[in-house]
């Protein structure tokens, strides 16, 4: 519901970015879906009868972004029901609250989807999502369990997956990669909570540790103004600790 049902609402009652195709993963797995709904998707290729890798009727994720390869850019939401596109050298990189399909850069072979993973690094501030208007969020009016609430959680957990992401790239492109890392955790945790709510937002202070990180590492390799990377390491770890 939060998902597709708020992706369809903006589309239909907003008039917006109606080139997108939602399709749902649970809904996919359903035996009416594909040929009930494939006139909605109108060059979608699906793979076969249903969503279901185990089936010998079914196709696998590998299979849905294989047919459709160079006609859409393919996301997905919240993960994937199955890995079977890393066997054939697909990989997932953040975009936004979703995650890209792409294939790892090969200057050797260009083609269509590759990801320059250093320029991706360099153009976080283009596509991590901003910071939302329901930071602010009353956590008495809207506590764990609501919607609102786990808009809110949704957030936290693609400001984080941008993060680690961006600090796996340090060894590869440290020039861009930690500059990103920073940008990214110290957004995150300018928007946590002020104080505990005995709630699952309560996991997040680890994002002032993985803040502490990227100084730490950024001061190490030099890179960027060592003074002010000092007096952030001091802060974030002083925050995660406290």
């Amino acid at each position: 519901d939060l998902v597709t049902n708020s992706l369809r609402y903006t589309q239909v009652c907003h008039h917006y970015r109606q080139d997108v195709y939602v399709a749902d993963q649970n809904l996919m797995s359903a035996e009416w879906f594909v040929d009930g709904q494939m006139r909605n998707f109108p060059g979608v290729a699906f793979p076969a009868h249903i969503y279901w890798p185990s089936r010998p009727d079914g196709f696998n994720m590998r299979m849905m972004v294989d047919n459709n390869f160079g006609k859409f850019r393919v996301m997905t939401f919240a993960g994937t029901k199955d890995k079977s596109f890393e066997d054939a050298g697909w990989k997932q990189i953040p975009y936004g609250y979703a995650e890209e399909f792409v294939r790892p850069m090969d200057l050797n072979n260009l083609g269509p989807w590759q990801c320059n993973d250093s320029m991706w690094a360099e153009t976080v501030p283009m596509h991590l999502p901003p910071t939302p208007p329901y930071v602010n969020l009353s956590l008495t009016k809207y506590p764990e369990g609501t919607w609102e609430y786990k808009a809110l959680d949704e957030y936290f957990i693609a400001v984080n997956r941008y993060g680690i992401y961006a600090f796996n790239l340090q060894n590869e492109y440290p020039r861009t990669a930690l500059p990103a890392c920073i940008y990214v955790f110290t957004q995150a945790t300018r928007d946590l909570p002020k104080e505990k709510c005995d709630c699952s937002l309560d996991h997040y202070t680890i994002l002032f540790k993985n803040l502490g990180h990227c100084y730490y590492q950024s001061i190490g390799k030099e890179i960027g103004n060592l003074q002010s990377h000092r007096k952030g390491l001091a802060e974030a770890w002083g925050t995660y600790t406290e």
